[in-house]
């Protein structure tokens, strides 16, 4: 049945009001149950998807786990069953946005409050652990946040017993590539530290504002997991204290015998590095009481104008299953060096990922969360913006006259007509804080007009992007961070995945995934900064 097709129908004893959402496993409805008066939110198996006994199987699995757990910080299941051949999961209607929302809406959090959503959901992880089920999918679509900040574990729709080994060996692995631990990449038994690891990475991303290892491809994600030395908060963003960068780095650890033996002692570790004042804060915050369910009546018409996000909100970002991680034989961890140093992995171990990728036929991915234009702008960190004075404010094309042959007056007046932008192919990658045109406003690393951006990329001291016109031509519009300080440079060259802009004295900005270069007019490098995200047509 095609998606949403369901609303306003009745499904054994539910009556489906809206659809919330559609996952990789299936569609959620807002249901009312007729026969004991409450609206819930209905997980519905996707019809075609439940010929496949693998998919029923993991279907179940979720509802007898989730149901099975007793922890407040994870959705409370009413009811499981089969109707007409169909699976469902009864499930507690929470009304939230999340995490990934939050994200993109807000920016960067406070630390007292990232900590805060990784406790509570630290919590719900310890409790299904002791279950024997690992979540190995904690990102931030799959943890739902109510106003009141409360926090929960959502979509146990992939969760594993750690004694289930055919299924692990399948490996039909629905997680995100950027959160997942590099021994996922491996055939050997994963346990509860893959998850700690994961969530070390919600709470990097919750601190700094981005991912700890932005990649465009799936090769080049799994080779930083397994080779990129663990980047540190601080030096990302400046206002996160130090005293995150040996906790980050501990809950990244490559081998999961340095990580955090459980994810209570990585959030344990979290609270320490909060100044005093943030402690208490956070604790106000994560001790907080579980909202009560909310009810309505079975008269009561549904109206979605000005209703905030119900659960699961994760339905409306997710896609079909992400591919299966590729599985290779890896060298037995080694203990890694000091702190702050790279844990080296023999090189034919990335020859053979790249190999094997390249043979598996993989041509990108999709990261986390999908461009969303009814989001809230977020507001820049900086609220002081300096311009630089610029020559013009958008590059046109315009045909050069031949010599006049005739008196000036007889020239007919100049006009300029602005040419209307040809829809532009989708962008690759994905940059927080940003949209098919650049940064959101107010910041000043944004496309005029209508046109599109074709590079996007926010580096550890800079935000940039390059603009195309329309015409064929294109433009450069840099911001420095730390002070608001722009520039912008006409005309940037196109250079493989990336551009070169060349500014006033032959200064050259070059633009790739991975980095910003400024050469000066000299062909000396002034400044190298490493690129945190980057997306480009």
């Amino acid at each position: 049945m095609t998606a949403g097709t369901r609303v306003g129908s009745q499904f054994g004893h539910y009556h489906l009001r809206a659809l919330l959402g559609r996952g990789g496993m299936g569609e959620v409805y807002e249901a009312y149950d007729t026969t004991k008066d409450r609206t819930v939110a209905l997980k519905i198996l996707d019809v075609d998807l439940a010929k496949d006994p693998t998919y029923q199987q993991r279907f179940r699995r979720e509802s007898h786990a989730a149901a099975r757990l007793q922890e407040p910080h994870v959705i409370p299941i009413h009811d499981w069953g089969e109707i007409d051949g169909v699976l469902y999961i009864d499930m507690r209607l929470v009304v939230g946005q999340d995490l990934r929302a939050l994200l993109r809406s807000r920016g960067p959090m406070g630390p007292a409050h990232a900590v805060a959503v990784v406790d509570q959901i630290a919590a719900a992880l310890d409790a299904a652990h002791a279950d024997g089920l690992i979540h190995r999918d904690v990102k931030p679509e799959n943890i739902l946040v109510t106003a009141g900040e409360f926090a929960y574990l959502v979509d146990f729709g992939i969760a594993h017993s750690s004694s289930d080994l055919r299924l692990t060996t399948l490996g039909s692995a629905v997680g995100s590539y950027a959160y997942m631990a590099p021994e996922r990449f491996d055939n050997a038994p994963v346990d509860a530290r893959a998850d700690v690891y994961s969530l070390a990475c919600v709470l990097y991303e919750c601190l700094t504002g981005s991912i700890p290892f932005p990649s465009n491809s799936i090769s080049s994600a799994i080779r930083a997991h397994l080779t990129t030395p663990v980047p540190s908060p601080s030096s990302i963003r400046p206002e996160v204290p130090a005293t995150f960068d040996e906790v980050i780095a501990r809950g990244l650890a490559k081998d999961p015998r340095d990580r955090y033996r459980t994810a209570g002692d990585f959030a344990a570790a979290a609270r320490s590095a909060l100044t005093a004042r943030e402690r208490k804060t956070e604790t106000d915050i994560a001790t907080r009481p579980e909202p009560s369910p909310g009810m309505r009546s079975e008269p009561t018409r549904v109206d979605d104008r000005g209703r905030p996000p119900v659960y699961p909100p994760t339905a409306f970002h997710s896609g079909p299953p992400a591919p299966p991680p590729p599985y290779y034989p890896l060298t037995p961890y080694t203990a890694p060096p000091p702190a702050r140093r790279s844990v080296a992995v023999p090189v034919t171990v990335t020859v053979l990922v790249i190999a094997l990728l390249a043979l598996a036929g993989v041509v990108g991915w999709l990261v986390l969360d999908r461009n969303n234009p009814d989001d809230p702008a977020v507001t820049a960190a900086g609220s002081s913006q300096v311009r630089l004075p610029v020559t013009e404010d958008v590059p046109v094309a315009t045909t050069k006259a031949a010599p006049a042959t005739v008196p000036p007056a007889a020239t007919p007046p100049r006009t300029t007509t602005r040419t209307t932008t040809a829809p532009a192919p989708p962008i690759v990658g994905e940059v927080s804080g940003a949209d098919r045109q650049g940064f959101l406003p107010p910041s000043d690393a944004r496309c005029n007009y209508t046109n599109p951006a074709v590079f996007i990329g926010r580096t550890t001291k800079s935000l940039v992007v390059v603009c195309e016109t329309g015409v064929g031509r294109y433009y450069y519009q840099g911001v420095r961070i730390s002070d608001g300080a722009a520039i912008s440079v006409d005309d940037p060259s196109p250079s493989g995945s990336g551009f070169v802009a060349t500014g006033d004295g032959g200064t050259e900005y070059r633009l790739t995934p991975s980095a910003l270069t400024i050469v000066g007019g000299d062909g000396k490098v002034l400044a190298t900064e490493p690129m945190i995200e980057s997306a480009y047509r």
